[in-house]
């Protein structure tokens, strides 16, 4: 990818990216857990406080916050009319995705266990106020049961920028607010020339992560025909801002390119001078820079939204490399996950293996077996390549540098491991009771992945 860098305003973003690189003694790692709660009526958890038919008080997400602030002494994170959509707590940040769903964002950590340990203490926390209340949090990436009408949009300027934008964009873009749920791995890089190698790797494993990880076979009560009805989503939500990058394995791609890129992809949001959310009407920043959205600058607060606007399977931020293509999932899974990806990003060694076993696949390959795996999983029909192969040689290099880092973070691969022995991945199980011993009752799937 050649370009005449010199007159690349983009140039600044490229900046910001090496202005963030660590150094190898502070690489930490860091996860995103989101949560889709229901009631016992099988009705999604809301952000208001909701009054049902009998008189019943039912609390929503604005309940939950206000408890756990007033309980734990956490702040809370307003909106501009002074509603809570979120919390900073002592292990990262609490905030609410579209359709209500709980993330929590972690500090980042020297370890997996960890991050384990304090994840579970955070949600023994969560518990306490949301048990009594016979609200329940279900390790499923889609909700399997309610229509995207049914579910309320937080108060969010920013979230009802991007609900009217995508609406335009694909047909189940207002699904992925709604009704998704992720895991999501955070690995440092530590030079400009490891961070494209890392998002190289990253995504050309995102087709094995959908492969390993499905978890969303059910929506509105029934079985798809994708393992991972979530990934299924995301290839209809904006088809310029997700999917597996092409762009990034041309050439010399370096942080400049993906300066460029972000430069001249049109915005949903953007913010003024005072942090105010406007919708960026489609325009880029190359665009804003030359006034045609006025009021706004090509500040550095817009330059983060351009890179948080991209919703690739794996994508840079600041410091370090975002992998996005895990569905949400119970903790044993969501641990393995994350120990998985660990393993593989940062071990050089481990990264080698991704590009010798996958590097030679052209742009249509990576699109066709991203396909094919959301679709099918382990099973998936894949030309040139032997997947459930390919995966289990992945899972053993990733164990050999867990191993090496010498924290036990190795052992939380165990649920993995036994998947693979019988070449199934969470939502097959899922799939193969629903349809035999549980008679094609969601209500069953329900009841089998609510966390306890």
């Amino acid at each position: 990818m050649q370009r005449n860098r010199a007159h690349l305003k983009g140039e600044w973003i490229a900046k910001l990216l090496r202005s963030h690189i660590r150094p190898l003694s502070e690489r930490r790692v860091g996860i995103e857990i989101e949560r889709i709660g229901l009631w016992n009526d099988l009705t999604p958890f809301q952000y208001s406080t909701q009054t049902l038919t009998n008189g019943q008080i039912r609390p929503g997400a604005i309940d939950l916050l206000k408890e756990l602030s007033q309980k734990y002494h956490w702040a809370t994170i307003n909106n501009s009319q002074g509603r809570p959509l979120g919390l900073t707590n002592p292990i990262g940040k609490v905030t609410l995705e579209p359709g209500g769903q709980v993330e929590l964002s972690t500090d980042p950590f020297y370890d997996l266990i960890t991050i384990q340990q304090k994840v579970t203490h955070f949600e023994n926390q969560i518990a306490e106020i949301t048990n009594p209340w016979n609200l329940h949090w279900i390790g499923l990436a889609v909700n399997p049961i309610n229509k995207v009408s049914d579910i309320e949009l937080i108060p969010s300027t920013r979230y009802q920028i991007m609900d009217d934008f995508l609406k335009s964009r694909g047909s189940l873009g207002t699904s992925m607010m709604r009704r998704t749920s992720s895991v999501q791995v955070n690995l440092d890089y530590t030079s400009e020339e490891e961070a494209i190698e890392m998002l190289r790797a990253a995504l050309l494993l995102a087709p094995i992560s959908y492969a390993l990880f499905a978890n969303s076979p059910f929506c509105e009560g029934k079985d798809t025909g994708y393992l991972s009805f979530r990934g299924r989503i995301w290839q209809y939500t904006d088809p310029s801002r997700t999917g597996l990058l092409p762009e990034v394995f041309e050439g010399d791609f370096d942080f400049n390119d993906y300066a460029d890129y972000l430069w001249n992809e049109p915005l949903m949001f953007v913010q003024d001078s005072k942090n105010n959310y406007h919708s960026g009407r489609g325009f880029c920043l190359k665009e804003i820079e030359m006034g045609k959205l006025p009021g706004i600058t090509c500040s550095e607060t817009n330059q983060i939204n351009a890179m948080r606007e991209l919703f690739s399977e794996a994508r840079i931020k600041l410091g370090y490399i975002e992998i996005r293509s895990i569905d949400g999932l119970l903790p044993d899974y969501r641990y393995a996950a994350s120990a998985f990806w660990l393993g593989i990003l940062y071990g050089t060694s481990a990264r080698k293996e991704v590009f010798k076993l996958l590097g030679n696949l052209s742009a249509q390959d990576r699109q066709v077996l991203f396909s094919e795996t959301i679709k099918s999983g382990l099973k998936a029909h894949a030309p040139k390549l032997k997947l459930i192969d390919i995966c289990k040689i992945l899972v053993e290099v990733a164990e050999s540098e867990l191993k090496t880092r010498g924290l036990g973070e190795e052992s939380l691969l165990s649920p993995l491991k036994e998947n693979l022995k019988q070449n199934l991945n969470p939502a097959e199980f899922l799939v193969r009771r629903f349809t035999t011993e549980w008679k094609s009752d969601i209500t069953k799937v329900i009841e089998h992945t609510i966390q306890r």
